[in-house]
């Protein structure tokens, strides 16, 4: 495989990634140039312009030290391609020109290391084969004053010339002398590469170019492309031209990839170990507005992300106020109509809605967030510890987000923080520890955070109903079951944790209700008395007791008023329902199974007729009666027989 993007060069050595910053005609393009003897600048239309449109690339060797170049380019309208450039980057080029001195997109470009925690650099001052000594000392004094005060404060400056060479070797020097300050991170696997680049060879097919952000990378492996979730295999790899079995960290690589077409992967996607990513359209940040900044950055603003190589779209949704003022950080969610692949402390900056100004940017904190649903000190202490919390504190509150459910050992390390190989040790602490266990004694485990959430919001859900219909005892059993499975995602663990919230007198059960622990019906005097009677006249019924429509109190109360004492009666335990308005009496259904199992004992069936005879009703009770009893699961029907239920 052979592009046009790497240059033939040695392959031994320690790999790091450099990146050019500063303002446009500075001579970041003559410098790489004059460093590494390749013109990075590949379009035409650059060459003729003298201008660096896109990013470009080059190989600089410095003894045992192997730099992956990408030049970036420094007009303003190409913020978006110097942002792509800068990711993954260790060491970062700042080019000022003697002749200039410090410019608008010097600034610009300063702030986006900032922001995107870029602080291992090396200045160049330019062109000073074009102006004289005290000219030099100026713009480097200029420099070091508009550095002060920035993570940038003491980087070195060289004075160079890319014409005659003066001060290159010093320049080598310092660069070299950068990578001392590299620690050389996860590079055990999963892999990670945002894509800069994708073209097709003849014969050879899809090829895409990156920094390789994490992990290794080798001839055979499979790959998932983020956000849209295709697979492909490697078939290629190589580094600068030169064919290669593997990449790690801190490497450009070109990868030749089979199994995807052109049209499926752009540059902004991401090639990852399958699973590793997890794109969402929410994550949840800490937001710096930049204090440069002309106005304070409102909640629901629409703005411009850079994240990685992409640029997206999002709207920003603060947390607690209402706007960021210029200078400020705060907590804020950012939304996308699309899916976004990101992982726990990646940073990014945001531009305004046209892409003409940065306003700030930070780091992500929650790479798949969901609508705001804790009340705002929760969400915030929340937001806190995925920031700045210890490992295990970030893992937690990454299964808390999950509920119920349970994240990948990949899931895991990319969205806290962590790597595969100490996720054993601390999920066993939060275990031992208690703040991860068995629901309701199921093998299905949470965190009580989210235990306590699904509590608040059945309270919530309780409290609604109460407000809606007051003259109701709560919501059936039976719903409030069927709520916490939805809610949960888990059949098995929905009445084992009813019942425990019961226990614990989180929710109050009233009969065959369940209600909010604040809720009482309030019963009038002449209703105490009208449901006194109701219940002792269907009680008198026996086996034949009256309906809704015929009871006695019909006459003294309309048919919703009467509804809504039967419904309180059954509540209290008084009653059971049999059929829409017929009742009977709760110690009549405890006969009724008693009769009904007696009958089955005695000759292995009952029939309705028997039913009947032994209760002293008649058919227009006894079939609805044996109805009830199927449907409750107490008895079958076999036949023209009942037979008890298994």
């Amino acid at each position: 495989m052979t592009t046009a993007l790497e240059t033939d060069a040695a392959t031994s050595g320690t790999r790091y990634i450099l990146g050019t910053a500063g303002h446009i005609d500075h001579g970041k393009t003559s410098l790489i140039r004059a460093l590494t003897g390749t013109n990075p600048d590949r379009l035409p239309e650059e060459k003729k312009r003298g201008m660096t449109i896109e990013l470009g690339f080059a190989e600089l060797s410095i003894d045992e030290v192997r730099f992956g170049v990408v030049d970036v380019p420094g007009h303003e309208r190409f913020v978006r391609t110097m942002v792509a450039g800068a990711t993954g980057i260790d060491v970062a080029l700042l080019v000022v020109a003697a002749d200039d001195s410090v410019m608008p997109q010097t600034i610009e470009h300063v702030e986006i290391l900032h922001l995107l925690g870029i602080t291992n650099a090396v200045v160049a001052i330019t062109k000073i084969d074009t102006v004289d000594e005290t000219m030099v000392e100026l713009v480097t004094e200029d420099v070091r004053e508009f550095l002060s005060g920035t993570p940038l404060a003491d980087s070195p400056i060289c004075p160079v010339s890319s014409i005659t060479g003066a001060g290159l070797d010093a320049l080598r020097g310092q660069l070299e002398a950068a990578t001392e300050k590299i620690s050389r991170g996860q590079t055990c696997n999963p892999f990670r590469m945002a894509i800069d680049r994708v073209f097709t060879i003849q014969g050879r097919g899809t090829v895409v170019t990156g920094s390789v952000l994490r992990g290794q990378v080798q001839s055979g492996d499979s790959l998932e492309v983020f956000p849209g979730g295709a697979t492909c295999r490697v078939r290629d790899l190589q580094a600068h031209g030169s064919s290669t079995e593997q990449l790690a960290r801190g490497e450009r690589a070109a990868i030749n990839l089979s199994g995807i077409d052109r049209g499926q992967i752009e540059r902004g996607s991401e090639l990852a170990t399958p699973g590793y990513l997890q794109p969402s359209p929410m994550l949840d940040v800490r937001l710096d507005c930049l204090s440069s900044s002309p106005r304070p950055l409102k909640s629901t603003t629409k703005v411009r992300l850079e994240l990685g190589t992409a640029e997206v779209a999002v709207r920003v949704v603060l947390y607690g106020d209402s706007s960021l003022q210029p200078g400020a950080s705060g907590y804020a969610q950012l939304r996308s109509g699309t899916p976004i692949a990101s992982v726990h402390g990646q940073r990014f900056i945001i531009r305004d809605e046209t892409a003409s100004r940065t306003i700030g940017g930070g780091v992500v904190v929650r790479p798949v967030a969901r609508r705001r649903r804790r009340e705002a000190n929760e969400q915030l202490a929340s937001l806190q510890k995925l920031e700045t919390g210890s490992p295990i504190d970030r893992v937690e509150q990454v299964l808390e987000g999950y509920r119920f459910e349970r994240p990948t050992e990949l899931q895991l390390c990319g969205q806290a923080g962590v790597e595969v190989d100490e996720l054993s040790g601390l999920m066993g602490e939060l275990v031992s520890s208690k703040r991860l266990g068995s629901v309701a004694g199921s093998e299905v485990t949470a965190t009580p955070g989210a235990v306590e959430e699904v509590s608040r919001r059945l309270v919530r859900w309780l409290e609604r109903h109460h407000r809606s219909h007051p003259e109701l005892p709560g919501r059936p059993f039976d719903a409030v079951v069927g709520w916490i499975e939805r809610v949960t995602g888990h059949r098995a663990i929905a009445k084992p944790l009813l019942d425990q919230l019961v226990a614990k007198k989180t929710v109050k059960d009233f009969g065959k209700f369940i209600c909010a622990p604040s809720f009482a019906p309030e019963l009038s005097k002449a209703d105490e008395k009208l449901l006194t009677e109701m219940i002792a006249e269907i009680k008198g019924g026996a086996f034949q007791p009256p309906t809704l429509d015929t009871v006695k109190i019909g006459t003294q109360a309309d048919k919703k008023r009467v509804l809504r004492l039967a419904t309180l009666a059954v509540a209290m335990g008084e009653l059971v329902v049999i059929a829409p308005k017929m009742y009977l009496h709760a110690e009549m259904e405890a006969y009724l199974r008693s009769k009904v199992a007696a009958l089955v004992a005695e000759s292995g069936g009952a029939a309705v007729s028997e039913v009947r005879v032994a209760l002293g009703s008649s058919r227009k009770f006894v079939v609805p009666f044996l109805e009830y009893l199927d449907r409750v699961g107490f008895t079958r029907r076999d036949g023209d027989r009942r037979v008890l239920a298994d």
